[in-house]
């Protein structure tokens, strides 16, 4: 499996288009900022437990692995059998075709028509790009194009996860964690979302930087309207007190909702950001706006974000 390596000056990225177009490292300076798998091979049994997943055509869970849509039911394979939900799409289980690359930047296709399984599992002819480049930081630009007949429904995410601590002397209770967001959607049993907003208070308040201690996050936030003045202004920090520095996730505006992921005994924390929430097919099929979106044959939809180092 090829590994792709981007470099510019201090910083430095490797890609593997064959692993679902996933960024198994990134390291500004002496900094390592994600936590990849072990290896390339590692992401087979477990596509999206490490580096920066892609998840396409849905990210997060779709309840019972159903959804309607015009009126019509779908059914998808269940890939999370504990809850019984189908999550994060499949573009993380496929190989992607490179269509472009130099020393810092490659680009990457995932086409629906390379393979024959997929219209059995998503009914909606489509290509997915995916466009990495480092250099003052790593960004990530996304273009679904339906090339089908029909109206597709979709949503897209990421799920980078960060080192946590960055510093290896460090502690993951001392991170801090900050979130331009305005609401939390309440989550059920399955982890998810009631159709429900609910107001950021406690533990889930991380308008102001929060030291994670030992709480644990797998939860939905809905994000606050990007500042005008500052569209490029940061969504998400993760804030190292010891080493004095920030993660920050700076994304488009079509990223309506963020998920914070920071399991129990793991050194990491996760700040995915998404163009809707979990469920988000369901959630509109019951008159529920929460982001999902609709592409009509032959249009193209983009959504890019970044990652970079500052100080907190």
């Amino acid at each position: 499996m090829e590994l792709i390596t981007l470099e510019v000056q201090s910083e430095r990225a490797v890609i593997v288009p064959g692993a679902g177009c996933q960024c198994l490292s990134y390291r500004a300076g002496t900094l390592d900022v994600i936590a990849g798998p072990a290896s390339p091979d590692a992401w087979r049994e477990h596509p999206h437990r490490g580096g920066i997943p892609i998840l396409f055509p849905w990210p997060s869970r779709i309840a019972g692995a159903r959804f309607t849509f015009e009126g019509r039911e779908y059914r998808l394979p269940v890939n999370e059998p504990a809850r019984g939900n189908a999550i994060h799409g499949f573009a993380c289980e496929r190989a992607f075709r490179v269509t472009r690359r130099g020393p810092y930047f490659v680009t990457a296709i995932l086409d629906s028509s390379d393979y024959s399984d997929l219209n059995a599992i998503w009914p909606w002819p489509f290509t997915l790009e995916i466009d990495y480049q480092v250099g003052n930081g790593l960004r990530l630009k996304a273009r679904i194009t339906n090339t089908g007949d029909s109206v597709m429904p979709f949503g897209f995410g990421a799920h980078p996860y960060f080192r946590a601590p960055l510093n290896p002397k460090g502690s993951r209770d001392a991170m801090l964690i900050q979130l331009d967001a305005d609401a939390q959607w309440a989550l059920d049993s399955r982890l998810v979302p009631t159709g429900s907003l609910e107001p950021l208070s406690g533990r889930f308040d991380l308008r102001a930087p929060r030291a994670i201690g030992t709480d644990t996050y797998d939860d939905v936030f809905r994000m606050a309207p990007v500042s005008t003045d500052d569209p490029s202004m940061a969504r998400a920090r993760l804030i190292d007190p010891s080493m004095k520095i920030a993660v920050e996730v700076r994304a488009d505006a079509v990223f309506g909702e963020f998920v914070v992921f920071a399991p129990p005994n793991n050194p990491v924390v996760a700040l995915e950001p998404y163009t809707c929430a979990p469920d988000a097919f369901n959630l509109a099929a019951r008159g529920v706006a929460a982001g999902m979106r609709s592409l009509a044959p032959g249009q193209t939809f983009e959504a890019s974000f970044e990652i970079r180092v500052s100080a907190p």
